[in-house]
């Protein structure tokens, strides 16, 4: 794990190389153990970096041996070894780093390397003769990459927050995403004019002039699987274990999982055998406490629970460095990730490992049985001539599911309902009239970015490195491309990862039928759910104020 920045002077007399330390002066905590940056000609490279395959400290930014391109790397390709071995002999390396991989695959194969890697990843790559730089995102979003574009410069960096010292804080007023989702998704930041490279997707700059490239996106990598459950059954099972053993495998460092009490969380600890595992545990009812299906895991593999009980007097006391870290006003899930993240860094662990992304794409979320029963209708031998009564009784499954995820304070918001229109109608139609592939992919690249964005800051300010197993790209694209079937069946979500569950954890778990979200009792430790127990209107404005604030920033 790493922290990046970089930019290219639009104009001569430019100080690169000042603009370039003081950005990462903003992402030291990314990259406690090196730091380093280089300069060709009116581009400036840097990083920090956080040692955990190796802690040899070779020269960052990294060049080739013959210095024809120079990269600025942060997060790890998995499968790097195995990507040396495709290039053979020929590459002559100075390093055992994945960032030194990379290199050389794209001075072999050009941008067509960028879809090679399994991992968690974000770049810059500095084509010397060519005098162009690439930004590159991995596939799913995991790392995060941000630029923006003055009179001056363009300029990335690893968090948007290090782009302020080339930019003034300004807000973003017509934010449409934060109206609709209470928090960013897409390109789009609450910082005016400071944006973010999309999962999948690569920037070229050339000649001052910035061109949008997608190299994976889940539709064009769909592959043909046979509707046979026990097949299926199997590769999914081989997909899981893998996931999990490569993200272990170069664990030189202690590493730990955090346990919620559900199925996703339990299945990392079962089969990866963590050397810690640890729970927040809120004892104030049957909403929140979950110890019991925590301690069930941790006797399944023998290990200590570690318990972290975070207070009302917790929160008040970590809110601004919250909001300084998120960069954005984020989701109340960020507090109890950051008591775990805490107690974990007392404890000496550098890598983590988390349950995040299953929900998504094995269809766990319950607001998904909504427009899977609706569609039920459509298969009664009665309603088959009047399938344009349906439609007209309940409205398109695009426009039912904008309902259910908008959380606009004005609901009738023409501007927010036109986008959520567009947006889900966007994803929706890549499925091809699949309702529950198409709640998947939407939240995938949507509200997962969310969680993804608030785990890499949470676990960045304590510079300890989260790895998600169920975001490996083969598992991903294999999940979107079976029949959704699999997904929801006879009532139970996630119904064919819950089966291969049964064969790791303990079946308790595997049955439950009431598991809740990873959240913490905001709501109800200071009253704010006085207009309904989802309401969010008071943390949200909250939030807001503290992110304000954090940065100065001016309307």
């Amino acid at each position: 794990m790493c922290g990046i920045a970089g930019i290219i002077a639009k104009r001569p007399g430019l100080d690169v190389a000042g603009h370039v330390e003081a950005m990462l002066d903003i992402l030291a905590h990314r990259g406690p153990n090196q730091r380093g940056s280089t300069v060709n000609g009116n581009v400036g490279l840097g990083m920090v970096r956080l040692s955990i395959i190796s802690s040899v400290e070779d020269e960052v930014p990294y060049y080739d041996r013959d210095r024809r391109a120079c990269i600025t790397y942060n997060g790890e390709a998995y499968n790097h070894e195995d990507v040396r071995v495709s290039l053979g002999s020929s590459c002559s390396y100075q390093t055992e780093s994945d960032a030194e991989t990379v290199l050389q695959n794209y001075l072999h194969k050009g941008v067509d390397s960028f879809q090679d890697y399994n991992g968690m990843y974000a770049f810059a790559l500095y084509d010397v003769p060519e005098e162009t730089l690439y930004l590159v995102r991995d596939k799913v979003g995991e790392k995060p990459l941000y630029y923006t574009e003055t009179a001056d410069c363009i300029a990335f960096a690893s968090e948007a927050k290090a782009l302020l010292r080339v930019r003034e804080p300004v807000l973003n007023e017509n934010c449409l995403s934060y109206r609709t989702y209470e928090f960013n998704v897409g390109e789009e930041t609450l910082f005016k004019d400071i944006f973010s490279v999309l999962p999948g997707e690569y920037l070229r700059i050339k000649n001052g002039r910035i061109t949008k490239h997608d190299y994976w996106k889940i539709w064009d990598n769909l592959i043909d699987i046979p509707d046979d459950p026990a097949r299926v059954e199997r590769d999914l099972t081989d997909l899981l274990v893998d996931a999990m053993e490569l993200r272990t495998r170069n664990c030189v460092h202690q590493y730990a999982a955090f346990v919620s009490g559900g199925v996703d969380s339990s299945l990392v600890a079962c089969i990866t055998k963590p050397d810690h595992i640890l729970h927040c545990h809120y004892p104030i009812g049957p909403d929140f406490d979950e110890l019991e299906y925590a301690k069930l895991v941790a006797k399944k593999i023998g290990r200590e629970l570690v318990l972290v009980e975070p207070t009302p007097e917790d929160y008040y006391q970590v809110r601004e460095k919250l909001a300084y870290h998120l960069d954005t006003p984020c989701t109340w899930t960020s507090f109890s990730l950051w008591c775990l993240l805490e107690r974990a860094k007392q404890m000496g662990v550098k890598v983590f490992l988390t349950g995040d992304g299953a929900d998504e794409t094995f269809g766990g979320y319950h607001r998904y049985h909504l427009l899977h029963n609706d569609e039920q209708i459509y298969k009664l031998q009665a309603m088959e001539q009047y399938t344009y009564l349906i439609q007209k009784y309940y409205g398109s499954p695009g426009t039912r599911y904008s309902r259910l995820v908008n959380r606009c304070e004005d609901p009738m918001d023409e501007g927010v309902n036109r986008y959520l229109q567009e947006t889900i109608g966007f994803y929706f139609d890549k499925c091809d009239g699949d309702v529950i592939h198409a709640m998947g992919l939407h939240d995938f690249y949507t509200t997962m970015q969310v969680l993804l964005q608030m785990s890499d800051r949470v676990s960045m300010a304590f510079s300890v490195e989260n790895r998600s197993p169920f975001l490996d790209y083969r598992l991903v694209q294999y999940v979107f491309s079976m029949s959704s079937s699999y997904k929801i069946r006879e009532g139970t979500t996630k119904w064919i990862l819950k089966r291969i569950a049964r064969k790791f954890i303990p079946h308790e778990i595997a049955d439950r039928v009431d598991k809740r979200g990873f959240s913490a009792p905001l709501n109800r430790w200071f009253g704010w759910d006085k207009h309904g127990q989802y309401d969010r209107s008071a943390y949200r404005n909250l939030a807001f104020k503290d992110w304000m604030e954090a940065f100065g920033v001016r309307r």
